[in-house]
């Protein structure tokens, strides 16, 4: 298992590196003459406060999704108990209507659960999609600044020149300065 991890990272990684230079023709020779920069990802994530803050609305949401969705649950579980009590003293035609009518009520809240990780997970990506775009913009400043060729994730490379420059600082100075003036 460890072996096809290895091999998908390394191929993941091969990837990355070929649409990096696919992408930025004559990235090579730019890298020679200019400074890479990179940021790490992860940090930004954990320390800056508009993410932070996002992410602990998003929290409440799924909570209160979630106590919602054990109410229903719980309702779901006691007529089903309560037909199972019920079940010996009902016609063979009423057996049929309530089982059918368990099956609704089990898809229905099946459909609503579906419907709520749905939400959930597009709230979550334009979450990470608005925080993308900041940091985009930010380094759209930063890069020219401090003369940077271009900017990778760190996460994403398993070897970062000595002499590239680290600009998470920047970005996450930047960031907190755009978030205060909302």
């Amino acid at each position: 298992m460890k072996r096809v991890v290895s091999a998908i990272v390394a191929v993941g990684t091969a990837v990355v590196i070929g649409a990096c230079l696919l992408v930025m023709p004559g990235a090579r020779a730019e890298a020679k003459d200019g400074k890479i920069g990179y940021i790490d990802v992860p940090r930004i994530l954990e320390e800056y406060e508009g993410f932070q803050d996002a992410r602990k609305e998003l929290d409440k949401d799924r909570a209160k999704r979630e106590e919602e969705f054990a109410g229903r649950f719980k309702d779901l579980q006691k007529y089903s108990n309560d037909l199972k009590e019920k079940w010996s003293l009902l016609s063979e035609a009423k057996r049929k209507e309530k089982e059918e009518d368990l099956m609704k009520r089990q898809k229905e809240l099946q459909d609503w659960r579906t419907v709520q990780m749905t939400e959930l997970t597009e709230k979550e990506e334009g979450l990470i999609k608005r925080l993308e775009a900041d940091v985009r913009k930010v380094l759209d400043t930063i890069g020219p600044q401090k003369k940077l060729s271009f900017v990778v994730r760190k996460d994403l490379f398993l070897y970062v020149e000595r002499d590239s420059v680290d600009v998470t600082n920047d970005v996450l100075a930047a960031l907190r300065r755009q978030n205060a003036g909302k």
